[in-house]
């Protein structure tokens, strides 16, 4: 599953966020999940911003170029936007809706080359930083919301045909895609190279992980779809609420594994060194434990947080603004704030 995690997880977000969008069936302004669309997208954009920073390096005013580096969270809330602007522009201009994605998707793949190699210095390191890997960015939009808008494209496919993704010939469907895309994308590209002389697809041809993992990708869907046609009565609640849960887990994942916020992390206690099997292991073991547990409890959890946080927000409030008014009322009544309040009535 190594290099596996990441194309499945922009498959589905956008495979599910489009399936949702048009189940709701509303128009474009009236529609619920491009309200709530936009702004998880910008939450989970600022969120992702949030995750990178040091709480201590913060309060003395030091800044961390890593601050600004781009992570899967930014990434999937720039793939959501794109996902309610091409919805946009399919409802403004009449322009088919999966053959904008299809077409936005493939073209994010066929640009990754030229964007890639391309030299952005002369731009902002904040703006480098979703071009180029090259100063610390884990994800950059392009080629990652590729995945995302091709995932989008099988969510409008399971809206439209709902009950053949019940079937058994839905798995195998996208299985023999799937096969054909690792097998064949590569000789496939080579060709249309030869039939365009594009040195960019020739690239893309020659690192042909995208279309490969895009392969492995439905192979990966249909094995899912066949798994819960046969099992699904029998999956346990728990398991689907570990899947609702999955920006929490990855939020206090990156926590604990990397530091952030804090400095000290897992990363950083156990050093730059690889694992034994056996270490590596245990360490996979305790935390699937561990987040099992944690979606377990984060009812209570959530509960006790929200009467904690809460009250003290609430009151942190209430004395914030008892603050204000009486400075307000203290500049108010000063000789100066009666002048500037004549002042104010003359005009």
């Amino acid at each position: 599953m190594r290099g596996m995690t990441a194309p499945i997880f922009f498959t589905a977000s956008g495979l599910i966020f489009v399936f949702l969008l048009l189940k709701d069936g509303r128009p474009l302004k009236e529609n619920f999940r491009v309200k709530k669309g936009i702004r998880r997208g910008l939450f989970l954009v600022a969120l992702g911003y949030l995750l990178k920073w040091n709480v201590f390096a913060v309060l003395v005013f030091q800044f961390y170029n890593s601050f600004i580096t781009l992570d899967v969270l930014h990434n999937i809330g720039i793939a959501i936007l794109a996902l309610i602007g091409a919805y946009a522009l399919s409802q403004k201009l009449q322009w088919s809706f999966p053959v904008l994605l299809g077409v936005g998707g493939l073209g994010v793949f066929f640009l990754y080359p030229m964007v890639s190699n391309a030299d952005w210095s002369f731009l902002p390191l904040f703006l480098q930083n979703y071009l180029t890997m090259a100063n610390g960015s884990v994800f950059t939009p392009i080629p990652w919301i590729g995945y995302a808008l091709l995932g989008g494209v099988l969510g409008w496919h399971l809206h439209k045909q709902t009950q053949w993704y019940r079937t058994p010939w839905s798995g195998l469907a996208l299985f023999l895609t799937g096969v054909w895309l690792s097998k064949t994308s590569t000789r496939a590209l080579i060709n249309l190279h030869e039939l365009t002389g594009l040195n960019n697809i020739l690239e893309l041809a020659n690192d042909n992980w995208l279309f490969w993992r895009l392969g492995h990708v439905l192979i990966v869907i249909a094995l899912f779809i066949w798994f819960t046609q046969l099992f699904y009565r029998y999956i346990p609640k728990l398991f689907l609420t570990i899947g609702s849960e999955t920006l929490t887990i990855y939020s206090v994942h990156y926590v604990l594994l990397y530091g952030t916020w804090t400095g000290l992390g897992i990363s950083r206690i156990l050093g730059p060194r690889s694992l034994s099997p056996l270490e590596a292991a245990i360490g996979a073991l305790l935390f699937v434990v561990f987040f099992i547990v944690l979606v377990y409890r984060l009812e209570p959890i959530r509960e006790w947080l929200d009467a904690q946080v809460t009250a003290r927000m609430r009151v942190f409030y209430r004395l914030s603004r008892v603050k204000v008014i009486r400075t307000y009322h203290a500049f108010r009544f000063q000789p100066g704030g009666r002048q500037l309040e004549k002042s104010e009535e003359r005009l």
